[in-house]
């Protein structure tokens, strides 16, 4: 996307969409980064073009392998329905284990819109920031994927220092680090008295794990509010304030 690709870009997401449905929401960044350049019209159908057909031939070459489309049920609806319930860092497992099962279906589906809500206000408000907005949603989606796992989280995380020169704005970062450290502890800690040694219960696990997500949201909020701040900066500059009166620095 960056280096102006749109063909290859839509490819990759189509592949990325293939393995496991929720990228396909980076659709969107693609779009809004294509827009700005010359002739974005060609650009940008090239990118949507490029992204169906790849995905197309995906399927079908599936469909060929499998010996019909029943494997959709088997990859996406499992996404989708999340019927296994296996502990991992998310948050679906808990919530289903403990829901009676005529909630299902509607909890399910406001779980699942939680991975996609959040794109349009955030292509709105990132429109000229397409790369920081595919940034966010990838964060977004770590979080309320179905079966999210720790490469998630690490895809993302290994993007911030795109944005250093967000950190100055940034002001939960410590309390966002002692989170990130007393769960990545505490988790494996609670697994294992839990599953192992059958001293402890779901309970002491989830809350690690809702900690641990909870920490990634204050991280990305925190990230786009550093960022609105850093805007706001550029364009009415930075003022000096003492109790509410304007200030001046001097040097001794």
């Amino acid at each position: 996307m960056v280096k102006g690709y749109p063909a290859l870009f839509g490819g990759l997401v189509a592949l990325c969409t293939y393995q496991s449905f929720y990228p396909i929401c980076l659709i969107v960044p693609g779009i809004l980064h294509f827009t700005k350049g010359n002739n974005p019209a060609i650009f940008v159908t090239k990118l949507l073009m490029s992204f169906t057909v790849s995905l197309g031939l995906l399927m079908v070459m599936s469909a060929e392998i499998a010996g019909g489309w029943d494997f959709l049920e088997a990859t996406y609806g499992f996404i989708l329905a999340a019927p296994d319930l296996t502990p991992n860092i998310g948050l679906f497992w808990y919530f289903f284990t403990e829901m009676f099962e005529h909630f299902r279906l509607f909890f399910l589906a406001t779980f699942q819109i939680n991975a996609f809500v959040y794109v349009l206000p955030l292509s709105i408000r990132l429109r000229n920031d397409p790369v920081l907005l595919a940034a966010a949603l990838l964060a977004f989606t770590a979080v309320f994927r179905s079966y999210p796992s720790l490469g998630d989280v690490g895809l993302y995380m290994a993007l911030l220092p795109m944005w250093k020169h967000l950190y100055p704005f940034m002001r939960q970062t410590f309390i966002v680090g002692c989170m990130f450290v007393a769960t990545s502890v505490l988790g494996p800690i609670m697994y294992n008295l839990w599953i192992f040694n059958g001293s402890a219960n779901a309970n002491f696990y989830f809350a690690v794990t809702l900690a641990f997500n909870t920490a990634q949201i204050f991280l990305v909020t925190d990230l786009l509010f550093a960022h609105v701040k850093r805007e706001y900066h550029l364009f009415h500059g930075s003022k000096m304030e003492v109790n509410g009166i304007p200030a001046r620095l001097t040097l001794q």
